[in-house]
């Protein structure tokens, strides 16, 4: 169900969106140093950037960021470092060539919010955003009513009268860190909604990333739950926002999750739990027994992933399978998860928790 790397739908992930304004701030030439892409992590997800998986965490986000075309990342290994996984020493941000500081609107006068407006260097792109964010503080100071928190696309619809213009500016240099906020525009980005069935009491959430295996695995684990107290369904990337979702749930300790064996199938989880730490959710585990039924298939033809995108991806999977997987997208090859069928998994047990 995982979408090939070059169809990316789903919009960027909260956490990559905050990273990815933070790095369009700095965008004042195409080239963007390793230094300034650290201090960007830094003050974009000050807890991410000074965790145990610092770097797992900044590795997974660039490849995001760059899946989505908004930086590009080298192609030649000699710029990259030496650490698991590899953090480039340079990133381009293509679209800096284009961006060209003007100040048409040199005597605008700026609402408090927009202090910051002064002395930033802005496009005319920039500036007819801002000025319009600009009326928005104006035309509701003093209005309470108007200052009630809406979602996102329906603050974007009153602002600027196009629903999805906010989901393109809050990736970009206007909500760098110290600029606009979703705060103060009254606004918050709805998680989209996970579909789950509740099982048992057990403390831990099954995700599954496609509809049929969820369906299968629902089906199976109905009568004997055991440790498992809710099943849902991951949607694929939807997953990487709805998993904060799971914070509503009572008594979880515990995620686990089983999808495709190809690149975005990998990302998803590794995404999905960067954007759950926030909302204090554990970390994201793999269902071991369940990939490693997987592995046993046979793969079809998937997308070949360089050696430093694979380590990458791999860190994420247990110790036992990484070198298999790592193989895997390597050799351009893939498993579904489908493979693992209901009339294999209802006859092997080894899989139930």
């Amino acid at each position: 169900m995982t979408s090939p790397p070059d169809q990316v739908e789903a919009p960027l992930s909260p956490a990559a969106a905050q990273l990815s304004a933070a790095l369009q701030a700095r965008a004042e030439r195409v080239t963007v140093s390793r230094a300034s892409v650290m201090e960007a992590f830094r003050e974009a997800l000050p807890g991410a950037a000074s965790g145990d998986n610092a770097r797992s965490t900044l590795a997974t986000l660039l490849y995001e960021i760059a899946e989505h075309g908004i930086i590009g990342l080298p192609t030649s290994r000699t710029k990259w470092d030496a650490g698991h996984p590899a953090l480039p020493e340079q990133v381009r941000i293509p679209t800096a060539q284009s961006t060209k500081p003007s100040n048409p609107h040199q005597h605008v006068s700026w609402r408090p919010e927009l202090n910051w407006a002064y002395d930033a260097q802005l496009t005319a792109s920039q500036t007819e955003d801002l000025l319009a964010c600009n009326r928005w503080f104006r035309d509701s100071h003093n209005q309470p009513a108007r200052r009630i928190p809406l979602p996102l696309r329906e603050r974007s619809y009153e602002i600027f009268r196009f629903e999805k213009r906010l989901d393109t500016l809050i990736t970009g240099a206007l909500f760098a860190p110290g600029r606009l906020t979703l705060e103060q525009l009254a606004t918050y980005r709805e998680p989209p909604p996970l579909a789950h069935r509740r099982l048992g009491n057990g403390d831990t959430v099954l995700v599954v990333e496609n509809s049929d295996t969820y369906a299968t695995l629902r089906h199976l684990l109905e009568p004997a739950p055991g440790r498992i107290g809710y099943i849902a369904f991951g949607s694929g990337r939807a997953f990487e926002a709805s998993v904060e979702n799971i914070a509503e749930f009572p008594d979880i300790h515990r995620i686990v999750y089983y999808g495709d064996l190809d690149a975005e199938g990998i990302a998803i989880p590794a995404r999905a739990s960067i954007n759950g730490t926030p909302h204090g959710l554990p970390p994201i585990e793999p269902a071991t027994a369940l990939y490693r039924l997987l592995l046993a298939h046979q793969p079809t033809v998937g997308d070949i992933v360089d050696i430093e995108r694979a380590h990458n991806l791999t860190a994420w999977i247990p110790g036992e399978l990484q070198p298999a997987v790592h193989t895997l997208l390597t050799k351009g090859l893939r498993l579904a998860q489908e493979a693992t069928s209901r009339n294999e998994l209802s006859t092997e047990r080894d899989w139930r928790w």
